[in-house]
């Protein structure tokens, strides 16, 4: 079920209206229904009622839609919370140092592991196998697996919570309604952000009164969020689509063009998605913290990931790159540490050699910024370079990005690699250099630099909070942005393929 649908505005208020009439554990059981209906609702575009599959694992799930009703992927959603929720209440009743402790987490781990992998990275594990023809001559044929929406999400979250209560940071939570609602719980369920059980229980014991001041923030965030997705990112779809499209007829200014319009298309696309789950998660009394902090104006690769998805970079640091060593120790093992977490984490948006090329450009920025910044040069412009260096390292930090974006967006290496020798004029087309078709995203990209840069460093929190003036000017203005450039059509979020 998409935010920017109608379905969703019925959805919503018949929720809100029933679940604030009821109480307690019925208030929860009722949250926890309608999550499971709200991810229900989504249906694979793979799946045809028209046309279903005749044999293999899509012969099942085809006629459990089609026939019953019934989406099939929801019960490994219903799984994964079964398995995690028992794991974690045997953890905690073990002592320390008892090897069951360990094989119980071990148990958590695969299954959430193996399912994820089965599901997003079987057809990708095969086309390594059959490019490196590993088994001579013979070629598995594609799976076409169909990946269940949101599942990369509510793994890590899950994930999260069992690890926690086996490291003694979390006590298990002893009511399965509970728990369930933590891993379903609608807003965040298919898109993040990712939410750690402390966070998540800390509200649902202690829920936060729904007051006029609560209100109007939960609705600026809805409503800055719908204006990220329909004027900002939709609209930016239209350039980013066509020039990925057709990059072998635009010159280099074209390609640069296109591939900074998707930057900014998938912050505001998932930056928007963000808004509006923790806006509605508000209204329900939970407080979740944001996902983003105006990360496409940052001066530096480690500025703009500490700034960029919030919840998934704090993710693989706490869970991943700490538990591997982190920073503290030798150099060698140091970046091993870095392209480790970061191969991890290209691999965690998607199974393909294009997000593998990513996650290593990810890590590799983040490699040359820390032994730059340790330099004398860096600390000398640092100290002296005044505002002149502080916007020359935001654009060059913008310029490597786009080696990113490019990559990201591309469906293939192969795509990507004519693309970013267009990033530095190697380009082979025949499109004089001069010309510059799409300039107004071009003129509409500088305006988001300069704004970004500007709201970065104010944080406009009065719009938020208090300021009735500023706070009717942000609604007008939202508002009539949706009116007049708003894309009336729904258009999916770009992270429901993640």
């Amino acid at each position: 079920m998409l935010f920017n649908s109608f379905e969703f505005l019925v959805f919503f208020f018949i929720t809100i209206i029933i679940g604030n009439l009821l109480k307690n554990r019925w208030q929860k059981l009722f949250f926890l229904l309608t999550s499971y209906y709200f991810y229900m609702a989504w249906q694979p575009s793979s799946i045809s009622c028209t046309a279903m599959a005749a044999d293999g694992f899509k012969f099942y799930t085809d006629r459990l839609y089609c026939e019953f009703k019934i989406n099939p992927y929801v019960f490994i959603l219903i799984f994964s919370t079964i398995i995690d929720y028992f794991a974690a209440r045997l953890i905690e009743k073990k002592q320390d140092g008892d090897s069951a402790r360990g094989w119980l987490l071990l148990l958590s781990l695969v299954v959430n592991i193996g399912t994820l992998g089965f599901f997003k990275y079987t057809d990708f594990l095969l086309g390594v196998i059959n490019d490196i023809h590993l088994l001579g001559d013979f070629q598995f044929a594609k799976q076409n697996i169909i990946l269940p929406v949101g599942i990369s999400f509510y793994t890590f979250q899950s994930m999260s919570y069992t690890i926690d209560v086996y490291n003694r940071k979390i006590e298990a939570r002893k009511s399965f309604l509970d728990f369930a609602l933590y891993v379903a719980f609608f807003p965040q369920l298919v898109a993040g952000p990712i939410v750690r059980a402390e966070t998540f229980f800390r509200d649902l014991d202690f829920r936060l009164g729904v007051y006029k001041e609560n209100i109007d923030a939960a609705f600026a965030l809805i409503l800055i969020g719908f204006t990220r997705k329909i004027v900002f990112a939709d609209n930016l779809a239209r350039v980013v689509d066509s020039t990925f499209a057709n990059y072998q007829n635009l010159n280099s200014i074209e390609i640069w063009t296109g591939a900074l319009a998707f930057g900014w298309q998938i912050y505001f696309d998932f930056a928007g998605y963000t808004d509006i789950a923790i806006g509605v998660a508000r209204l329900f009394g939970f407080q979740f913290n944001p996902n983003f902090n105006f990360p496409m104006s940052c001066r530096n690769i480690a500025d703009h990931w500490s700034k960029w998805h919030i919840s998934f970079s704090t993710w693989i640091r706490d869970y991943i790159y700490i538990p591997l060593g982190g920073s503290r120790v030798s150099v060698i093992m140091y970046i091993r540490n870095i392209m480790i977490t970061w191969l991890f984490a290209g691999l965690w948006h998607g199974a393909a050699y294009h997000y593998v090329g990513w996650g290593i450009w990810q890590g590799t920025m983040l490699l040359s910024h820390k032994f730059y910044s340790d330099t004398s040069v860096a600390k000398l412009l640092n100290g002296k370079g005044g505002k002149a260096y502080d916007l020359l390292a935001r654009v060059f930090t913008m310029f490597c990005l786009a080696f990113g974006f490019v990559m990201f967006r591309a469906e293939t290496m192969e795509k990507a690699v004519p693309m970013m020798k267009a990033l530095v004029f190697l380009n082979n087309s025949a499109a004089p250099i001069a010309r510059w078709t799409n300039y107004r995203f071009g003129i509409l990209l500088v305006i988001c630099f300069t704004a970004s840069y500007f709201f970065s460093k104010r944080q406009i929190p009065t719009l938020l909070t208090g300021h009735w003036l500023k706070y009717t000017a942000f609604v007008i203005v939202n508002v009539l942005l949706l009116l007049l450039f708003g894309v009336t059509e729904s258009q999916n979020f770009l992270y429901f393929q993640f």
